[in-house]
């Protein structure tokens, strides 16, 4: 009866943390554009299948990512309407007729980033 209490409480205890993500298992990109200032947060997952990415205005607001097409050298999805793509070989973004320039960052400088441009976009408003 022990043997059995301890095999099922292993078990629970690995469906309980076996769906943490791992830093290392998403790539967390940062895209900025020197047109329009814009800077676009993305999430993507490709052993899950789960992509996020979250909106310019309001950087705390996330978004998921649903039609997605991979190609060897590009990754297309749909965001707000338009089509986004990430080119594979030198992360470049393309939105909206506009080029963004794509960097890896970790999951902590994304969540600071977005942090800092909710700030920036706090102090801008009137009340």
């Amino acid at each position: 009866m022990f043997k059995k209490l301890l095999l099922f409480g292993i078990f629970l205890f690995n469906q309980l943390w076996g769906e943490v993500r791992e830093p290392h298992e998403t790539l967390q990109l940062e895209c900025s554009s020197s047109q329009n200032l814009i800077i676009l947060w993305l999430q993507v997952d490709l052993e899950r299948n789960e992509h996020i990415a979250w909106i310019p205005s309001n950087p705390m607001q996330s978004i998921i990512l649903k039609k997605m097409r991979i190609a060897p050298t590009e990754i297309n999805f749909e965001f707000q309407g338009s089509d986004l793509s990430i080119n594979r070989n030198n992360g470049n973004l393309n939105w909206n007729n506009a080029q963004y320039d794509c960097s890896k960052i970790s999951m902590e400088d994304s969540q600071n980033s977005r942090n800092k441009k909710l700030e920036e976009i706090k102090k801008k408003r009137l009340f």
